[in-house]
């Protein structure tokens, strides 16, 4: 009798643990995502400025002129002769569609690293047929100074190409012998133009 008791017993508790059951509980959770887009923009320096050369005499000074167009011209002074064959500086801008906020160094300087000649202005346009110096629209006056906008929403404005002119202002008789000034040597330095991203 004791011994059917204890399998009673144990059947029950094995009824209590095979039957007993938990709730079960699904929740979903999401999560946001979000991306921002602009279009692709990029800026390259296509050609650089090239004064190609100046003929001087022994008393020489004065300021030549060298417009987007690659054209020259002496603007003053005496004894300087500018030949071969200059070629103006290109900036290509690739944007379909934001303001730039554009502005550029008011000088710079060529130098042989004896020799010393300043680049005194520096002017640019944006039209399709570079003009000449005097008929450059914008005038450089100093990184964040002067800024100019182009829209380039407005379809004449896609993807601008800045032509550039440049102006060298000779001391006194300061060129000597033959060698080649360049932004890169010495004292030389370069022409930067900010162009910023609305």
């Amino acid at each position: 009798m004791m011994k059917i008791k204890k399998l009673l017993l144990g059947a029950a508790v094995c009824g209590v643990v095979g039957f007993f059951t938990i709730p079960a509980n699904a929740i979903d959770v999401e999560i946001d995502a979000t991306l921002a887009i602009s279009s692709a923009f990029t800026v390259a320096s296509t050609t650089n400025i090239d004064f190609a050369s100046i003929d001087f005499a022994a008393s020489h000074s004065g300021v030549i002129q060298y417009g987007p167009d690659g054209n020259s011209a002496v603007i003053s002074g005496a004894g300087l002769t500018p030949s071969g064959s200059p070629v103006a500086g290109q900036i290509s801008i690739t944007e379909s569609a934001a303001t730039l906020d554009i502005s550029c160094d008011a000088s710079a300087m060529i130098s042989d690293g004896a020799m010393e000649v300043d680049i005194s202005e520096i002017v640019w346009d944006t039209a399709a047929v570079a003009p000449t110096y005097a008929g450059a629209a914008n005038t450089c006056s100093g990184l964040g100074a002067g800024v100019v906008s182009i829209d380039t929403s407005i379809v004449a404005n896609n993807n601008p190409v800045l032509n550039i002119g440049a102006e060298l202002s000779f001391d006194a008789d300061e060129l000597t012998g033959s060698a080649t000034l360049d932004t890169s040597t010495g004292n030389g330095d370069p022409i930067t133009f900010r162009i910023v991203v609305q």
